[in-house]
């Protein structure tokens, strides 16, 4: 995607200015967050009868964390996106740790509140020969939990799997979409370049891109499959060694 701004021009150190602004701006979620953390400490030390009132603070306050870190998640997308379209994406891969790093993930408070799946390990391998960039790694991981907490069924839970196989690690995220057009409008391939188009995309088909890119960066693939009843299942494959 081209934007055009007239006589403007960004500094020749285009990645150094994007570096900057999200520093500054997780400066202030942070600073927000530390806030939120207050009221819900005075809120737990209201006494033994707890008003009504304290109730919906900590109501409040816990949604308040949540959209944080939702702001958080996509900022650090926005981040990813531009050196993408900067072309100053630099993967930093090393190896191993791959199912350390996933089930730290889990154990992550932050992102409790987007766990409300079945998560299921199969470690028929521990690679200590692939070679990732973790930090990616994690940004597409949270990617499929944010689209299946957003896009599923009320009732249906959506289960995500983690396949380590002799030769290719694997991400599946399966779930039922509430939408009728959400779920038909799920069908795309990682080589479909016209549905990956970050210019024309819809906000979801553009995230997808973002997900594939992530995986061809590691030798991978990714795909998204609509079924019958709404069935949704997305797929990522990377191989240990690509």
């Amino acid at each position: 995607m081209k934007s055009t701004m007239g006589g403007l021009h960004l500094p020749d150190n285009n990645k150094r200015l994007i570096e900057d602004v999200f520093h500054e701006l997780r400066s202030i979620l942070s600073s927000i967050l530390s806030s939120v953390e207050l009221i819900e400490l005075y809120a737990d030390n209201t006494g033994k009868e707890r008003l009504p009132a304290s109730e919906k603070i900590n109501r409040q306050a816990g949604a308040i964390k949540m959209q944080v870190v939702e702001l958080e998640y996509q900022l650090q997308n926005v981040k990813i996106i531009q050196h993408i379209l900067n072309n100053s994406l630099n993967p930093r891969k090393v190896p191993g740790g791959i199912v350390r790093l996933l089930k730290g993930l889990f154990l992550d408070e932050r992102y409790q509140a987007l766990f409300n799946v079945d998560v299921v390990f199969n470690v028929n391998r521990e690679p200590a020969d692939m070679l990732v960039d973790e930090a990616l790694l994690k940004q597409l991981v949270l990617n499929i939990l944010f689209r299946m907490e957003k896009n599923a069924a009320s009732g249906q839970e959506p289960v995500l799997t983690f396949n380590f196989e002799d030769t290719y690690f694997e991400i599946k995220g399966e779930y039922t979409a509430a939408s009728v057009n959400h779920f038909v409008s799920s069908s795309i391939k990682t080589g479909d370049q016209e549905k990956f188009s970050l210019a024309s995309s819809s906000p979801e088909q553009g995230i997808s891109y973002l997900m594939a890119y992530v995986a061809r960066l590691h030798g991978g693939t990714f795909d998204i499959t609509a079924a019958q009843e709404r069935s949704i299942e997305i797929l990522v494959k990377i191989p240990y060694k690509p």
